[in-house]
């Protein structure tokens, strides 16, 4: 059975012997790779392909390793290979908006031109090379009103010869899942007002957030259509919602029933659908049957978030999987490798067939890859 395989096998309730094993390496490859602060050209989980001139430069990888493409490491260790899709489609602007993107060094503005005025993004270089949000979209009730136009202007244009690309690349090693940038609550509090400004508006004037979010959800669903007709079986929502930021209270009456929505069109076509769950959300355990997911994606426990392994496993609803992880803070603190090994021990006792393990979230630029690869040993023995 090739990964890929074994992959669906556990979302589809018939898992093999062992629990399948998908770590994400992508930012530690990168950062080990490339001079320190370079610009980033890969997001977290995207794919490097073997032709790609990141692996002409020595960096710091490990010098038993510093021969290996990206992808040479998931054939040599025989990891599972899970793919973020970012690029699968392409979003064009009618109506007179234009989208206008200014760098002058280490600052970027992202510039949202209109009829009725003008929006503005701004980010600064971080250290690892990629563009931090400095400043939000809406800054008055009246940008809301520009938003609105941008969003109406939207316009999504498939690119599926860029999933066959990745299809190709990965073959049965793993598989790729089309990336849904947030729900529309998660944009409100994420891209466009932030926390603060958001509780506000939810307070003051709440029918217009209402129609906004109405708005946002009408051309969100154009791309949950196009998702619905793509190639590869799985699509994300990548809210990364976080208790902290969207409590349990907001999660349940804005995120799960455009969830559910989604959910019902993707079933419909034959698709699987996950979101990305990367901080604390033991609060949203009690209603984690109401979203209808099928997987849930980078599920990191405590000791860096607010639930147990099994806390998690317990309060799956029947027919839900998740990807868990081994923290990554244990693979950068120099632990013994039988501490690691005892906690992926944890998760594969707990999820034992409903779920995949990995590196919880993502390997850490600073993460010791040896730790990494004898996790992947050890998961090769099963559930024995």
């Amino acid at each position: 059975m090739g990964r890929r395989e074994e992959f669906f096998a556990v979302l589809e309730g018939h898992p093999p012997s062992r629990m399948p094993f998908f770590p994400d390496i992508t930012d530690w490859y990168v950062a080990n790779r490339m001079p320190p602060g370079a610009p980033r050209r890969f997001e977290p989980g995207s794919l490097i392909p073997d032709g790609d001139p990141i692996h002409d430069s020595p960096g710091s990888i490990p010098a038993a390793y510093r021969d290996l493409t990206f992808l040479e490491f998931y054939r040599r260790f025989d990891w599972g290979l899970h793919v973020h899709i970012y690029d699968w489609f392409d979003i064009e602007y009618a109506g007179g908006v234009e989208r206008v993107t200014e760098v002058d060094g280490r600052e970027k503005r992202v510039r949202y031109v209109t009829a009725r005025g003008e929006l503005v993004r701004r980010y600064r270089a971080a250290g690892d090379g990629s563009w931090a949000p400095q400043e939000l979209l809406v800054k008055s009730p009246r940008d809301l009103d520009v938003l609105c136009l941008v969003v109406e202007a939207t316009r999504h244009v498939p690119r599926f010869d860029r999933v066959e690309a990745v299809r190709s690349a990965i073959g049965d090693r793993g598989q790729g899942d089309l990336v849904i940038p947030r729900s529309p609550f998660g944009k409100l509090v994420h891209e466009y007002m932030g926390f603060e400004r958001l509780v506000y508006a939810i307070a003051d004037d709440p029918e217009r957030i209402e129609e906004f979010l109405a708005l946002q959800e009408e051309k969100d669903l154009d791309l949950i259509r196009l998702a619905a007709q793509a190639p590869e079986r799985l699509v994300i929502v990548s809210d990364h919602t976080d208790e902290n930021l969207v409590s349990p209270h907001e999660y349940k009456r804005f995120c799960i029933p455009y969830y559910r929505t989604i959910a019902g069109i993707l079933h419909d076509a034959g698709k699987l659908v996950s979101t990305h769950l990367d901080g604390n959300f033991k609060g949203y355990f009690p209603f984690l049957a109401a979203t209808g997911f099928d997987l849930l994606d980078g599920c990191t426990p405590a000791p860096m978030f607010n639930y147990e392994v099994e806390e998690l496993a317990a309060a799956l609803p029947p027919g839900m999987c998740a990807f868990c992880g081994v923290p990554a803070i244990l693979f950068c603190r120099s632990r013994p490798a039988a501490e690691i090994l005892e906690f992926g021990a944890r998760i594969l006792r707990a999820f034992r067939g409903r779920g995949i393990l990995n590196v919880g979230d993502i390997l850490p630029p600073d993460g010791d890859i040896e730790q990494v690869i004898a996790l992947g040993r050890f998961a090769e023995r099963g559930f024995a």
